[in-house]
């Protein structure tokens, strides 16, 4: 199948299915088989999505109102053609679903850094407390921490740092921009 991975809600996306064959080599295509697309996201309207015939293959199209109805997070999906009273599954997987950022209003609210980036800050700010002689009870994503040693804070700390650190790098990689561990060198 080759549905996006990623998808900015409120966007219209296309894309293209080849033909294919079941578990027996009997042909699976638009000639005479219905390409369908379920999609769930958890307390969100699902939809269900008939994709176009497009030759021997298919074209699913979403549009921005579909989208739409989905929270930032993961939709799951699942592929199947439909022939009479034949059905087939042919893919199922995860769409994540990003935020959008146009129409977000002039206030910028919302929260677009990583859990690793929430926590970093959270326990950045309880090394800060204890060594300005803060009390050493605190709270930390709606949890009450007491009794932690700044040893034990720092450790945390370096582990977020190193867990940031490779989700930055993942990132640039599938951005296109590159590893930024790769280095290059010219010998003449």
């Amino acid at each position: 199948m080759r549905i996006p991975q990623a998808l900015a809600a409120g966007d219209s996306i296309s894309w293209d299915d080849n033909p294919t064959t079941d578990n027996l080599g009997n042909a699976i295509d638009s000639g005479t088989w219905t390409l369908k697309y379920d999609f769930r996201q958890s307390g969100v309207t699902n939809l269900s999505v008939t994709a176009a015939a497009q030759g021997t293959g298919w074209r699913t199209s979403l549009t921005a109102a579909e989208s739409a109805l989905w929270a930032a997070g993961i939709v799951y999906w699942q592929a199947y053609a439909v022939n009479g009273s034949q059905r087939v599954t042919l893919g199922s997987g995860q769409l994540e679903i990003k935020p959008n950022l146009v129409g977000s209003g002039a206030s910028g609210a919302g929260e677009f850094r990583s859990q690793t980036e929430i926590d970093l800050a959270s326990v950045q700010a309880a090394i800060r407390s204890i060594v300005s002689g803060g009390a050493k009870s605190y709270t930390i994503n709606g949890r009450s921490m007491t009794k932690h040693d700044l040893g034990e804070l720092m450790a945390w700390e370096s582990t977020l740092k190193t867990r940031l650190a490779r989700e930055k790098k993942a990132e640039r990689i599938a951005n296109g921009l590159g590893n930024p561990s790769s280095v290059f060198v010219r010998f003449r």
